[in-house]
């Protein structure tokens, strides 16, 4: 599945509550991204382990937790 977004303030990247559900992504969850080489594309898997602190997922560089989104 490929989605278009823009990047938000503050590098936010807006998933649409459809897609989540679609994608069985909650609030709270922990995504892997990876940058595509050559491109301009992101791909975002759910991490292997869910109970990773905020302090650990900041660690990582490459981790984030899903969060509502503020417009």
């Amino acid at each position: 599945m490929r989605y278009q977004i823009k990047i938000g303030k503050n590098n936010q990247i807006p998933l649409p509550d459809e897609l989540c559900r679609e994608l069985g992504i909650n609030l709270g969850d922990i995504l892997f991204c990876k940058l595509i080489e050559n491109s301009t594309k992101i791909e975002m898997t759910k991490h292997i382990d869910q109970t990773l602190s905020d302090a650990e997922i900041a660690s990582e560089g490459n981790l984030a937790r899903v969060t509502p989104y503020i417009y």
